[in-house]
């Protein structure tokens, strides 16, 4: 490792939070390879008069920029070579980027430097966990009731409106609907769908269920870098469903009579229990060596990108086998234990 040395003089401290912090110094002869780029990177970008974009001679570049900014360029590419070297030397499983904050830069002297990141943390799941379901009954789903067939049949009725005039319920009606060849078949068919609602209404309750008395005893740092990823997540997700109603999220806000900055303190704590979930499903998987089919991954990989075609393969593969980790470690619990 080309900075091995330089990373062992770090200091490091653990923060609160699932955070850690190092903190050292970059001698100014480890940095001399970096000023020659961030010259060429910042020269790149500059503009004068009498020369083209990316032509600026270097001695010029320094006249109009200065040599501060050109060390704090070349710090930060140093960093980007350098950080990787520092955790593996440190031995930290670390998330996201790292917070990198210059104390310290005077041209010809060493670099201070506080590095800040999150960490993976430990996750301690509770005894018997995957045993969980058993204390989690499946509610019965009651069938269909007539009132419940009628009163979706009208809706339907209604939505076939045209000109003021309501169709009647008939069997020219129900053929109209579908293939349905009367409307007793349409009828049965609507009987069907709700029963068959009511039943995975009933199965999400029971998985949510289990969740909770998952959450409710898993004991984790849940850092803030996976709050703020769950947080965008939602925030996303809220205002794809905001256009589908064909409003913007600016008029959705002075609907609600809130910022965007209050709609993320409202989603906080389902933010915050959303990457708590994820933390314990990873480590039931790791523990119970889950893994997601690889037929099933290829097959959900090959459906998104007909949809999606523009996706970055990689980013959509770790979210597909995710899901389907997910799912199957879900399943476990729910089965008491055994995998499907």
């Amino acid at each position: 490792m080309q900075f091995e040395a330089l990373a062992k003089n770090f200091a490091r401290k653990n923060l609160p939070d699932s955070e850690v912090e190092f903190v050292g110094e970059i001698p100014a002869d480890t940095l001399l390879p970096y000023r020659g780029r961030a010259l060429s990177r910042i020269s790149s970008e500059l503009e004068l008069p009498g020369f083209r974009k990316g032509k600026v001679p270097e001695d010029l570049v320094l006249k109009k920029v200065g040599e501060l900014p050109v060390l704090e360029e070349a710090v930060n590419l140093f960093v980007r070579d350098f950080y990787p070297e520092l955790v593996e030397g440190q031995k930290v499983d670390v998330v996201g980027r790292p917070q990198v904050v210059i104390t310290k830069l005077a041209p010809g002297n060493p670099v201070g430097l506080t590095i800040r990141t999150a960490l993976y943390p430990e996750v301690s799941l509770p005894r018997g966990y995957k045993t969980t379901g058993e204390s989690v009954p499946l509610e019965p789903a009651l069938p269909a009731t007539d009132e419940e067939t009628a009163q979706t049949l009208e809706s339907l009725r209604q939505s076939r409106k045209k000109d003021n005039i309501v169709p009647e319920l008939n069997d020219e009606f129900a053929k109209s609907v579908g293939a349905f060849e009367n409307l007793d078949a349409l009828k049965e068919q609507i009987r069907k769908g709700i029963g068959e609602e009511k039943v995975r209404a009933a199965k999400d309750k029971r998985r949510g269920a289990i969740i909770d008395k998952l959450l409710e005893k898993t004991e984790v740092v849940v850092p803030k870098v996976f709050i703020e990823s769950e947080l965008e997540k939602i925030i996303a997700q809220l205002k794809e469903d905001v256009t589908r109603f064909g409003l913007t999220f600016e008029g959705y806000l002075k609907q609600s009579n809130k910022t965007e900055e209050q709609i993320r303190k409202d989603f906080r704590a389902q933010a915050e229990k959303r990457a708590k979930l994820q933390l314990a499903l990873n480590k039931i998987g790791e523990v119970e060596k889950v893994e997601a089919d690889k037929e099933a991954v290829e097959h959900e990989m090959k459906h998104a990108l007909e949809h999606f075609p523009t996706a970055n393969p990689e980013l959509l593969g770790i979210h597909v086998q995710t899901v389907l980790r997910n799912e199957k470690v879900l399943k476990l619990l729910e089965n008491a234990g055994k995998q499907e």
